[in-house]
């Protein structure tokens, strides 16, 4: 647990050094880093759920592209 208090001990004295700016470039990666983790996991149980089931179709998701 010491570990994790030394961690968070570090970023946070960086952060302090960090003009106000560069502090919010800082959070809005961390949060970026935090939603990506998390569909990651989601995108993970949704295989493993599809896989443990043949009858399950694959979940696609598709990104909206424009028509030249």
């Amino acid at each position: 647990m010491s570990e994790t208090i030394n961690f968070e001990q570090a970023v946070l004295e960086n952060l302090r050094q960090l003009p106000r700016e560069k502090q919010q470039e800082l959070l809005d990666f961390a949060q970026f880093l935090v939603q990506k983790t998390e569909q990651k996991q989601q995108l993970s149980s949704e295989s493993s759920e599809s896989n443990s089931s043949s009858t399950t179709a694959p979940t696609l998701k598709l990104s909206h592209a424009r028509n030249c």
